[in-house]
């Protein structure tokens, strides 16, 4: 990977980053301009604007816009606006970035930002801010505003909605040329762009296109005010969500260039192994998961909020959580430089990990990678510690048991009332400890007994071992759950000694992933299945929360969110709502070593046997689920109506596999354009190909405050139908250059072993045969045509999944 910083004649900074192996490339634009620096008398203006540009610029409209276009690609694109500045992003096949950068500029530096579209967003974001009226997380951040004199931004309403924007679209669009006209220019504006093209060819990207912005000269930079507490800043809301307790810190020395000592402070927070912080909080069962997030950032100093989720209401348990993390913040101030460098790798290895695009997120606006030296790292870490402290501290204890009165807080109603702290205890606060240590593994025994185990060839030399429940005993989520509980302070220790072990959801199937040294990954496997077999009290009662949390989260989330996290569920056949949790003993489990050398794969083997449950079962391997149609409703907290169709190949065939991936890329820019466009049924309209628990499928998703799940599905089906039209008159060239972005799409090389291994397992793992070259250049518009008119006879069993049908 290679990096280089330039800036253009007009002002505008941009960071360029090489990367040969990568297959996708992206932009990101970073405006140092937000929510807070839009007119007061117009509030949610940035975020409107945030959403009026992807509607159109001056040289490219309708189908030719970015959000179209990119669509039509297969690329992934947003925009965020924060407090005080505003990105807008994409990353897209790299082929296809020159053509996709255009557009982006086009977008920012020329918006039409026509009357229309303004009145189409204001009512999307006028539906966004009611939905985010019940999102705790939304709530718990507005709640800063109540403790804060300065920036006074910080009280103020900023999402926007109908009753803000009002009737007079000329004024709104005046206003919002007027902002676009204050804020844009090179000077505010910083450009990231990555991808396999060389420095030289990225930095040719930037300066013919980005130098069309106007000049810094003689514009005055956004203002931001330094920050100022309220003396009254410990309150407690009344809600119904899981408990929680949010510390904030005001950090007037830390600004935006000294971001990467939160990602250190992130690290450690967040740190897993065993007598760590986060271990510690939860051994002593006040919390499981502990987050640090990064409401605020300017030039003028920023705040941090952790984010610790209790495990009860009780007051007591969220003094305990405070004290003892306040006992960790001690701690460190102890660490060395070589432990501090340890940590700053280890952080490093997480970014690495990042899809292109969510790298320049990161950097733009979020927790940056760190590239400094050890003596630049160890002085903004001392400042970083030497502002977290009482004076600095702002609290937010979450709990249903209060009655506090409302008061309204950055437009939102909040029930808010100050509280008088109670003294957590210090008695008997844990020994914490941080790495590296110098304490060396222990000698493995391995049975005489071994397992089937295949070897796939890899170019890398370490090895990755996944392993998988098999399709006909899919894992419950109250044992997904039990099994994550039991393995986080292994895959602490494992990340600490240079490994990596992982078990996710992907692609709607768990997977246990465990790459290292030959060493690493035999004492961690051996660990792991020691944990399995005798799996502690306290690390199933740990196992359980998370369960029930996960399972609230299915109602409460996002309406269409919850949907798409039941679809694997779905699919897979899992049932729902069980009382008890299966025993980890009757669970199948597919699994494959990707590279390594001989004596890893034979020890691995051994271990193995001692697994709990089935490895590589013959029976379990050959099994391929005949799904059955499904309308499933479940239930959502979501006033707002949520239909997701999923749509699965009629027939487990390699061409069957390239035409409805073919499809989906004609239906997804359509889709869009149809419902959430023309008819703005709701803010929520997409349509993709998807895999999930082996299923390969089209996708329709929508989720409306306006119209029913009846006359939703009834839209998606309609769209269906009316597709044949567009089906049938594919020009020839058109079809071609699908085919050949979908060739690319399966010829690329992956960026690193754990997503290479990932990719194949999970190819491998799916009901159809993998996509070849010779079956893409094998299909025909004949043939897509027929595919075509399969979806619309629903030759194979569609799976509806809606919420409960409201009155409309």
């Amino acid at each position: 990977m290679i990096q280089k910083r330039l800036q253009l004649a007009n002002g505008l900074r941009v960071n360029l980053t090489h990367s040969p192996q990568a297959s996708h490339a992206a932009a990101l634009f970073h405006l140092s301009a937000g929510s807070h620096h839009e007119p007061e008398m117009w509030p949610g203006l940035a975020h409107l604007f945030e959403h009026v540009v992807f509607a159109g610029s001056k040289h490219y409209q309708g189908t030719q816009r970015l959000m179209s276009w990119a669509q039509a690609e297969g690329a992934r694109l947003n925009a965020t606006t924060l407090p005080t500045t505003t990105a807008w992003f994409f990353d897209i096949a790299a082929p296809k970035l020159v053509d996709g950068f255009a557009r982006l500029v086009d977008m920012l530096a020329h918006p039409l930002l026509a009357a229309d579209a303004i009145v189409q967003e204001t009512a999307i974001i006028d539906a966004e801010f009611r939905m985010l009226s019940t999102d705790i997380d939304t709530l718990c951040e507005v709640s800063l505003g109540a403790a804060w004199v300065s920036p006074a931004a910080l009280t103020r309403f900023h999402v926007g909605n109908l009753a803000h924007f009002g009737k007079d679209i000329d004024a709104l669009q005046h206003a919002l040329r007027d902002y676009h006209q204050q804020y844009f220019h090179g000077g505010n504006l910083t450009l990231w762009l990555s991808g396999p093209q060389s420095i030289d060819e990225l930095a040719a990207l930037a300066t013919q296109y980005a130098t069309v912005f106007s000049s810094a000269q003689g514009k005055q930079p956004p203002v931001t005010q330094p920050l100022t507490l309220r003396p009254e800043r410990s309150f407690s809301m009344q809600s119904g969500a899981t408990p929680r307790l949010q510390l904030s810190y005001m950090l007037p020395e830390t600004h935006r260039l000294d971001a990467p000592s939160l990602t250190l402070l992130r690290q450690f927070l967040t740190d897993e192994a065993q007598n760590s912080l986060l271990a510690a909080l939860r051994t002593q069962g006040y919390c499981d998961t502990l987050q640090l997030l990064l409401p605020y950032c300017s030039e003028n100093g920023s705040i941090i909020s952790v984010e610790i989720m209790l495990n009860d209401a009780r007051p007591e348990t969220a003094a305990h959580a405070e004290a003892l993390f306040q006992h960790g913040l001690r701690h460190l101030r102890s660490v060395t430089t070589l432990q501090l460098r340890h940590y700053a790798n280890l952080a490093a290895q997480s970014f690495s990990q990042l899809s292109p695009v969510d790298k320049l997120r990161t950097t733009a606006f979020g927790f940056p990678p760190i590239v400094q030296s050890d003596a630049e790292l160890l002085a903004g870490w001392k400042t970083l510690l030497g502002q977290l402290n009482a004076d600095n501290l702002t609290r937010l204890w979450v709990t249903p048991n209060v009655d506090n009165s409302i008061r309204c807080v950055q437009g939102f109603e909040l029930g808010l009332a100050p509280i008088s702290w109670p003294s957590g205890s210090t008695a008997d606060l844990p020994l914490l400890t941080f790495y590296p240590q110098n304490s060396a593994p222990g000698r493995l025994d391995f049975p005489t007994e071994k397992v089937s185990l295949p070897q796939i060839k890899s170019e890398y030399s370490e090895g990755v071992l996944i392993l998988s429940p098999a399709a006909k005993s899919p894992l419950p989520l109250r044992n997904a759950h039990q099994i994550l509980a039991g393995l986080r302070a292994i895959i602490g220790d494992c990340a600490h000694r240079g490994g990596n072990l992982s078990f996710e959801r992907h692609q709607g199937q768990w997977l246990l992933q465990l790459s290292g040294s030959d060493d690493v990954i035999l004492s961690t496997l051996s660990a792991l299945i020691v944990q399995l077999l005798a799996m502690p009290k306290t690390l199933q009662e740990q196992g359980e929360r998370q369960y029930l949390l996960a399972e609230k989260a299915l109602q409460s989330d996002i309406a269409i969110r919850c949907l798409l996290n039941q679809l694997p569920r779905l699919l897979s056949g899992e049932v729902t709502g069980e009382r008890e949790a299966t025993h980890i003993s009757r669970i199948s489990w597919n699994a494959a070593l990707y590279g390594g050398s001989s004596v890893l794969l034979e020890g691995i083997s051994h271990l193995l046997s001692l697994f709990p449950g089935d490895i590589n079962d013959e029976a379990a391997r050959a099994y391929v689920p005949h799904a059955a149609r499904i309308d499933a409703i479940l239930p959502t907290d979501s006033k707002d109506a949520a239909v997701l169709l999923f749509c699965p190949l009629p027939e487990q065939t390699a061409v069957c596999l390239a035409a409805w991936r073919i499809l989906a890329s004609f239906f997804e820019p359509r889709f869009f354009q149809r419902l959430r466009v023309e008819k703005n049924i709701g803010y929520v309209v997409t349509c993709r190909f998807m895999q999930s628990a082996g299923e390969s499928g089209i996708m329709f998703a929508v989720q409306s405050p306006s119209h029913s799940t009846e006359q939703i599905l009834a839209e998606i089906r309609q769209f269906i139908v009316d597709m044949q039209a567009i089906i049938r008159e594919i020009s020839p060239i058109d079809f071609n250059e699908k085919c050949a972005a979908l060739r690319h799409s399966i010829e690329i090389v992956e960026q690193g072993k754990l997503e290479q291994s990932r990719e194949s397992w999970l190819n491998a793992h799916t009901y159809a045969p993998p996509l070849t070259a010779e079956t893409i250049s094998g299909l025909t518009l004949s043939t897509l045509q027929h595919f075509q008119q399969l979806l619309v006879q629903e030759k194979a069993p569609w799976w509806i999944v809606s919420n409960p049908p409201s009155l409309k």
